[in-house]
């Protein structure tokens, strides 16, 4: 792909952009996330390897669009799968709280607290921001200078290695 080729495709979308946009907020119901998704598919335009060969400039980038849309669902489902895990891990059934279940929850606190511990340093700080710290997977890869897809594989290290404690636990 030239450099020429590049910028028709650019120009392509940037003209199909207000349509994929309309497009992509009906879909995931959210104008801020829409924009997101245009600006995720702006980046991927950009980076076409220069050995594609495009014939199509506007339906590729219409197709771009699309394929964001859905990269967007797939990991929102992922991210939901990975909560309930963590939920599950963290949260289980409340029952009445009873001296016993107390010390029971301060053994496992104190079990999960050295689980943590030997993680690694990153993979560790990087699931209490975003499970305590409420930050979003986008936001500590901006602040850590790390892909999205790094983020979500950290956390889920980490949940991961939490799921097999939990299992030793209830043996």
């Amino acid at each position: 792909m030239t450099t020429n080729d590049q910028t028709n495709l650019l120009s392509a979308f940037a003209m199909l952009r207000p349509r994929a946009e309309a497009m992509a907020r009906r879909r995931v119901g959210c104008a801020f996330t829409a924009e997101d998704i245009m600006q995720d598919t702006w980046i991927k335009l950009a980076n076409v390897r220069r050995d594609d060969t495009i014939s199509n400039p506007a339906g590729f980038a219409i197709k771009t669009a699309m394929n964001a849309v859905v990269g967007h669902f797939r990991k929102q489902r992922r991210r939901t799968e990975i909560d309930a895990e963590v939920n599950d891990l963290l949260w289980q059934s409340v029952d009445e709280l009873s001296p016993e279940r107390i010390a029971l929850g301060r053994d496992v606190l104190r079990v999960v607290d050295a689980a943590l511990k030997k993680m690694p340093e990153r993979s560790r700080r990087i699931f209490l921001m975003n499970r305590l710290g409420g930050v979003s997977h986008r936001e500590i890869a901006r602040r850590l200078g790390i892909s999205e897809e790094a983020v979500y594989y950290h956390i889920r290290r980490v949940v991961e290695r939490l799921g097999e404690l939990r299992d030793q636990l209830e043996k």
